[in-house]
């Protein structure tokens, strides 16, 4: 790449990101309402503000998808180029160019392989526990019928 800019890359990339790029924006905040609500859900029995937090946070992942699919992207993808774009132009002031806003979602890629395989061995982790758990009940079970068939 030569530092050139996103549009003379891919001019559908770039107005995507500049139709989206709000979007992006909504999504994080209802991601946050949607927690709020559950929140106040658990304390305070009511269930209209989830209901309500969850339709809306639907309805902009459904316009980010549809701009996903025109580039034949998933709609996640998208929204790490558009995140890392966001964040990039915040930081310098100006728009990003092709190889800048690559090597920034690259980065992130980074971020989220990591945190995977940390999620992932979490979860082996806890399966492990579970199995060990379920043959110690198994196992108390045995103790038990054994000392009832010698009382």
């Amino acid at each position: 790449m030569t530092g050139r800019t996103i549009k003379s890359h891919d001019p559908d990339l770039d107005q995507s990101i500049l139709d989206i790029s709000g979007a992006v924006l909504r999504l994080s905040n209802a991601e946050t309402a949607l927690i709020l609500a559950y929140e106040e859900e658990q304390k305070k029995g009511s269930m209209g503000r989830v209901a309500y937090a969850v339709a809306s946070k639907r309805a902009i992942e459904s316009t980010i998808s549809g701009h996903a699919s025109r580039l034949q992207i998933p709609p996640i993808a998208l929204r790490v180029i558009i995140s890392q774009h966001d964040r990039l132009r915040e930081k310098m002031g100006r728009r990003p160019n092709m190889d800048q806003l690559v090597a920034a979602v690259e980065a992130a890629e980074a971020g989220f392989h990591e945190r995977a395989q940390t999620d992932r061995a979490a979860m082996i982790e806890a399966r492990y526990h579970a199995k060990r758990s379920h043959k110690y009940a198994e196992d108390s079970t045995a103790a038990s019928k054994y000392l009832r068939a010698c009382a």
